[in-house]
Parts: C-alpha cells; structure tokens; sequence
C-alpha cells in the first residue's frame, strides 16, 4: 500500500500557525518528561477556575480608576510638599508612593491587544521560508519507509512524533522536520492514511492530535 502527497504551494498562514503550535506542544511534552513535578505544580495553578471576561473588563476600569485617584491625591500633595520640603518631607514620600502606585493601578488596567511572537513563531516562519523555496515534490508512504523524491528516506523508527494539525501533517524526524499539506494527498484518502500511520506508529513513534 502507498500514499502519495504531490507538494502544492504552502498556506503560509495554517502553515505559520499549525507548525509553530506543533513546535510549542512537542517542547512541553519533553519538558513533562523530564520534569514532572514542575509540571504537576503548573497544572494544579491552570486548573484553578479564572475569573469570567465580564468580571475581567470591570476589574480593568476598576484598576485605572484607581489609577487616576492615586495619581491626582499624590501631585495634590506632592506641589506643596516640594515647595516646603523640610517641614512636609513625610507628605513628600507619601505623595511620591502615592504616584508611584497610581501608575502601577493605571498601567495594570491596560490590557495589551498585541500578541507578541514566540521563538516557536520565529520557528515556523523560518521554516515557510525554507520551504517556499523548494520546488514541487512527492512524498511517498510506502509499507517500509517515506520516501521524499529526489532528497532523503525517512525511516519510521527514526521519527520521534507524527503531529495531525488541522491542514498538515508534521513529522518531527532525527530532529529534523517535514510539513505535507493533508489536500495534496493524490492517493487513497485521509481516513485511510491515517490508521495506516497508526499501523506503523506502534511502539515506534507518537501521534499527536493538534486540531
């Protein structure tokens, strides 16, 4: 039995985010093995109910009016204890604590709406790069190995985790990657691919479900 992937153009969007989401998860798994209890300390702080978005929005303005009053009472206190200093230098420190943890309060009620790119991000996006430039190729699952025409096999007991995104299949291998696109398979359907990758999973590699 084969199953055939003739390489299309990569969607660099799915590409981009499966693949750095793919990278991300792999990191944690081997992070949990070798640390496990770090992890069951983390997981027992995520498990822990948070508070609801509406709750959230209100204790945001909550905070930036908290802010504001700091700040206003502390300048308040703050001009006149600047101009007497040696006999206000008490009110002088409370005012400065006083805008101090105004700005804290204001800048704590701000919420970021930039996402910040991960080294997972970067990853992925150096990896579309490296494959935008490859030319159209076949990837060919046979009973024995993955044969990627015209550059390398790859062994199944050498791959270390097959990921199923929701667009791709990854495969984490000798650490190296390779990303197919699921709509480029030519042969055979998806259904039958994957419990054909199962088949050949058994105590060689992972499968991990991403979608």
């Amino acid at each position: 039995m084969e199953f055939i992937f003739k390489a299309t153009e990569y969607d660099e969007i799915s590409f981009k985010s499966q693949v750095s989401k793919a990278l991300e998860i792999r990191t944690e798994l081997l992070s949990r093995k070798e640390h496990p209890k770090l992890w069951k300390f983390v997981d027992k702080l995520n498990s822990k109910e948070k508070a609801p978005e509406e709750v959230l929005k209100k204790r945001y303005v909550r905070y930036k009016v908290y802010g504001a009053v700091l700040v206003f009472l502390g300048l308040f206190i703050l001009i006149p204890s600047v101009v007497r200093i040696n006999e206000m230098l008490i009110p002088l420190l409370w005012s400065i604590f006083a805008i101090g943890l105004g700005l804290f309060y204001f800048s704590y009620g701000k919420r970021s709406k930039k996402v910040k790119r991960t080294s997972f991000d970067k990853a992925a996006e150096k990896l579309y790069n490296g494959y935008k430039d490859i030319p159209s190729i076949k990837f060919i699952f046979t009973e024995d190995n993955i044969q990627l025409e015209g550059t390398s096999i790859i062994n199944y007991s050498d791959i270390e985790k097959f990921f199923i995104s929701e667009d791709l299949f990854i495969i984490i291998w000798d650490e190296r990657i390779t990303v197919i696109q699921k709509k480029d398979l030519s042969s055979g359907n998806l259904e039958e691919f994957i419990d054909f990758i199962k088949s050949k999973s058994q105590d060689l590699f992972e499968i991990v479900n991403i979608i």
